[in-house]
């Protein structure tokens, strides 16, 4: 995963609690059935996860 500054052509968007996702064509299929979570670390961060459901 990274920060985009704007979508491509063949991005899809999804948009949860006002933030957008986009995910590109070639990744999609890592998403079907999947959410992605956000987790706290032990240090005061946090980190994205994708999770199969």
């Amino acid at each position: 995963m990274a920060l985009e500054e704007s979508a491509s052509e063949n991005d899809s968007i999804t948009e949860e609690n006002g933030i957008k996702f986009l995910i590109s064509e070639k990744d999609s299929v890592y998403f079907n059935n999947a959410k992605i979570d956000y987790i706290n670390t032990l240090f005061g961060g946090g980190q994205f996860q994708v999770l199969r459901v």
